[in-house]
Order: structure tokens, then sequence, then C-alpha cells
């Protein structure tokens, strides 16, 4: 797919393919401030429950996140932003971390985001292929 813009801070990569796709190649460690910078993208792409974002996030040369950035995503991101989320590359203690991430912005915000772990960009892709197939054939 084509990247229609691309955000670049610290050593991480933001592109948003198609109108509501938003790949992040995590390189190194995730800083507090690009953590902050990203929030900030999602505020500036409108983000939100009428304009919901699938965020795709390639995790494989990640160095996690430390808890600075941990909490301030905890309390920063709105499950209300995002389709779904795919992760891929991820090590499994960062796997686990995410997972436990995921589950307390489900629980604080009373909305539920779908996260997905995958192992390849491949397997990324065709689960968010399947992913919009079975949203859009839900009954609404």
């Amino acid at each position: 797919m084509a990247v229609l813009r691309e955000w670049v801070f610290g050593t991480q990569r933001v592109s948003l393919e198609d109108s509501d796709i938003l790949w992040i190649k995590v390189r190194g460690a995730f800083s507090e401030t690009d953590v902050r910078e990203l929030v900030d993208l999602f505020h500036e792409l409108e983000a939100g429950p009428d304009k919901p974002l699938y965020l795709v996030a390639d995790l494989s040369t990640s160095e996690g996140l430390s808890v600075a950035p941990r909490k301030y995503l905890a309390k920063h991101l709105s499950p209300t932003w995002f389709r779904a989320v795919c992760f891929f590359g991820a090590k499994r203690t960062h796997r686990e971390v995410l997972r436990a991430l995921v589950a307390v912005v489900n629980f604080t915000s009373g909305t539920r985001v779908e996260a997905e772990f995958v192992d390849s960009e491949a397997r990324a892709r065709a689960w968010l292929e399947s992913h919009r197939r079975r949203q859009q054939a839900a009954p609404r």
C-alpha cells in the first residue's frame, strides 16, 4: 500500500497508509518524548469514535517501553481511537507488557480495543484485511 504521510520522531517512523491504517516502526527504545509525540499525532489525525484507526506496530527491533512511557500511554490513550491494534515481531516479554497495557486501557476506559499479535508484516497485513472484512460484514 502507498504511504499517504510519514512522521519521524527520534528513531521511530510512523506512516499513514490508506486513510485509516497507521504503521509504527519502533527502533530501539520508545522514549516518553516519542510516546507524547505519538499521542499528539493521534490528536492531529483526529482519531476517535467517528474516525478510528488501525494501528500496526513493527516491534522487531524494539527495546520495549520503560515505566514512564507505559504510564503515559495508559493514561492518555483512548481505545475509541482504534478499530484494532496489531503487533508483529514482538519478543515474548514485550507481548506480555503490551497485553497488560491493552488490558489496563480497556478496563479503565470502559471501551474495548481488539489487539492481535502476529509474527510478520505479511501476517499483519493479512490479519488487517481479514479484520476489515469481518467489520464490514458485521451487522450495524
